[in-house]
């Protein structure tokens, strides 16, 4: 198995997508000696690109850092930072398929204006990627449980007062949907 040498810019992905996973379950990085720990990175070519990292993900106004007198360094999402790391959240959810189907389909209407065209594209082709089959252009059906990632797609979006979501036991035709899902 051949490995790919790690880009910079990759490296950057994993350093924001670790520091944006931590932040966005409530926990503030804080390391006791910041500066040693970049002084320890500075020692070799691969450790001053982590330490340019920082840099530019604070010059790109994604994270702040923070040093108080005592020397720990707190660094946290700026708004911006938090936008993106959303991003990198939608780009890795997918819906969790169980091994055995409970009986419920989960479908989902919406009816999102033509001002917000680009988000109704986004919200359908999404949807789509992680597991729904398009019952008709507007109604989107899968049996996983969604309502976690379809609550997060509408409020991220701001359109959630454009999608309704339901649970049923039946749907008519819905043997095509169980050999589609293959439950």
């Amino acid at each position: 198995m051949k490995l790919e040498k790690i880009t910079e810019s990759n490296l950057t992905k994993t350093v924001f997508a670790t520091l944006a996973s931590s932040a966005l379950v409530g926990t503030l990085l804080i390391f006791p000696s910041f500066g040693y720990i970049l002084k320890i990175f500075s020692e070799d070519e691969k450790h001053k690109k982590v330490k340019r990292i920082f840099r530019n993900l604070e010059k790109q106004d994604l994270i702040s850092v923070h040093e108080d007198s005592d020397g720990k360094v707190t660094i946290t999402l700026t708004d911006a930072g938090k936008q993106k790391a959303l991003t990198y959240q939608i780009e890795k959810m997918q819906l969790q398929k169980s091994k055995t189907w409970d009986g419920i389909w989960r479908v989902v209407i919406f009816d999102i204006p033509e001002g917000k065209k680009k988000a109704r594209d986004i919200f359908r082709r999404k949807a789509k990627s992680i597991g729904f089959y398009s019952l008709q252009k507007s109604v989107l059906v899968t049996p996983y449980p969604c309502k976690d990632e379809i609550d997060f797609l509408k409020h991220n979006f701001d359109i959630a007062n454009h999608i309704t979501y339901l649970e049923s036991k039946f749907i008519d035709n819905q043997n095509k949907l169980r050999n589609y899902f293959q439950v």
